[in-house]
C-alpha cells in the first residue's frame, strides 16, 4: 500500500471517531455517508468528515411514548417521525400541549428522532398500542443523504406493516429553501420528487396522504417568507397551524376505510 493511501485510510478513520453509533451505521443505499466515486484520495477524506459533522451538529431530539392529555373521544394515533416531528415547537409538541378537554387527537406511542431516516426510525419504533391512525413524517433526510426513494418507501412500507395500525396517513416532505446538501443532491427538488412518490405508493396502498405544509409552501417548493428561518423547519408560530392541520388529516384519515 502506497504512504498516500495510508493517509488518507488515516483521515477516514479519524472523521469517524466519537461519531454516535446510531449516525455511524448508514444505510446500505448510503454506505460511508454517501458514495464518493466522484472524488478521489485526500478530498474524499474531507467529504465524509464533512458529511459526519454535519450529522454530529444534528441535536439529539428524541419524542418516544403516549404524549399529551385527551379525553376518550379524541383520535389515538402513532406517529413515527424525524425533525420536523420531535425538535422543539414542533406540531406535535404544540398537540400534546393542548388542553384535555379541547384535544381532538391524542399520541399513544411512536418514535421520532432529529436527523433520522426512515430505516433508523424503522429500527427504533416501540411497540405502540391502542393506535386508530399511524402518522408517518419520513423521508427528508433519506432525501438528504441521497437514498432513493424506492429504498425509503420500502422501509415505510415495513414501519406501516410493523405497527399494523387500522390506519395511515403519509405526510409530505416539508418545503426547502435548501438546493445542495453534503451528498450532492438538490434537497428542495428531491423533496418534491419524494412528495410525488409518497403520493402514488399512498393511493397503491389504500393509505391517507397529507400535506400539512401546503400554505407554507410556494410554488418552487420553498418555505414561504417568515415561516422558517433555517430553510428546513417551520417556526415554532408555523407549526401552530400546521398541528391543526396534523390533527384535521388524522381526525379524517380515522374516518376512512381501513387499509
Amino acid at each position: 500500500m502506497r504512504v498516500r493511501h495510508v493517509l488518507v485510510t488515516a483521515a477516514l478513520a479519524a472523521a469517524l471517531v466519537a461519531v454516535p453509533t446510531a449516525l455511524v451505521v448508514a444505510h446500505p443505499a448510503v454506505a460511508a455517508y454517501g458514495s464518493t466515486a466522484d472524488v478521489t484520495g485526500p478530498q474524499a477524506a474531507r467529504v465524509v468528515a464533512a458529511r459526519v459533522a454535519e450529522l454530529r451538529r444534528t441535536p439529539d431530539q428524541v419524542l418516544t411514548g403516549a404524549l399529551g392529555a385527551a379525553d376518550g373521544r379524541a383520535v389515538p394515533f402513532a406517529y413515527a417521525g424525524d425533525s420536523i416531528t420531535a425538535r422543539p415547537g414542533s406540531w406535535l409538541r404544540d398537540l400534546a400541549a393542548t388542553p384535555a378537554a379541547q384535544a381532538v387527537v391524542r399520541a399513544v406511542g411512536g418514535y421520532a428522532h432529529s436527523g433520522y431516516r426512515s430505516d433508523q426510525v424503522l429500527a427504533r419504533m416501540p411497540v405502540v398500542h391502542g393506535e386508530d391512525v399511524l402518522v408517518v413524517e419520513l423521508g427528508t433526510n433519506d432525501v438528504n443523504q441521497h437514498v432513493p426513494i424506492t429504498t425509503t418507501l420500502r422501509d415505510v412500507g415495513r414501519l406501516v406493516a410493523r405497527v399494523a395500525a387500522p390506519h395511515v396517513l403519509l405526510v409530505a416532505a416539508p418545503p426547502s429553501d435548501h438546493t445542495t446538501s453534503l451528498w450532492g443532491v438538490d434537497r428542495r427538488a428531491g423533496n418534491a420528487a419524494f412528495d410525488r412518490a409518497l403520493v402514488v405508493d399512498a393511493h397503491r396502498h389504500g393509505w391517507n396522504e397529507t400535506d400539512p405544509f401546503a400554505a407554507d409552501r410556494e410554488r418552487d417548493d420553498s418555505w414561504v417568507p417568515g415561516t422558517s428561518t433555517d430553510g428546513i423547519h417551520p417556526t415554532t408560530a408555523a407549526n401552530h397551524a400546521i398541528a391543526g392541520r396534523f390533527a384535521a388529516a388524522i381526525t379524517a384519515a380515522a374516518h376512512t376505510a381501513r387499509a
